[in-house]
């Protein structure tokens, strides 16, 4: 029978979150290059490392909507969820009522509501 003790477990979970900055490192580098213009390297990994961190704390779990969360950092800055100017993403984050993957669903068409005002 295989036995896997917590030290391999632990590096394994490490190895996962590594992988999916990286992931995530080439991704916003892809396709937000605009938003993150400004950010070096070690910035830009910090920058992941927090938003992780951060949607966490929101109960935004899955690799898709954490993927959205670090999106919505880079469209309308790092402090999106406490800015007064994106007080509609505050107040979405915050419900009780969902899950990760609801409140990111939820922000989508926000977002989606004010690219349409806007033309």
């Amino acid at each position: 029978m295989l036995t896997i003790r917590k030290e391999q477990m632990d590096s394994l979970s490490q190895y996962m979150i590594r992988s999916f900055e990286n992931r995530m490192f080439l991704h916003l580098k892809t396709n937000f290059s605009n938003e993150i213009k400004a950010l070096q390297e070690t910035d830009l990994r910090t920058f992941i490392q927090k938003g992780i961190k951060r949607s966490k704390e929101y109960d935004i779990i899955l690799e898709d909507d954490v993927r959205r969360y670090l999106e919505f950092m880079a469209m309308y800055g790092h402090d999106f969820d406490i800015n007064p100017k994106t007080a509609w993403a505050i107040k979405i984050l915050s419900t009780e009522n969902g899950d990760g993957t609801l409140k990111m669903d939820m922000i989508d068409e926000k977002e989606l509501s004010i690219l349409r005002k806007k033309r």
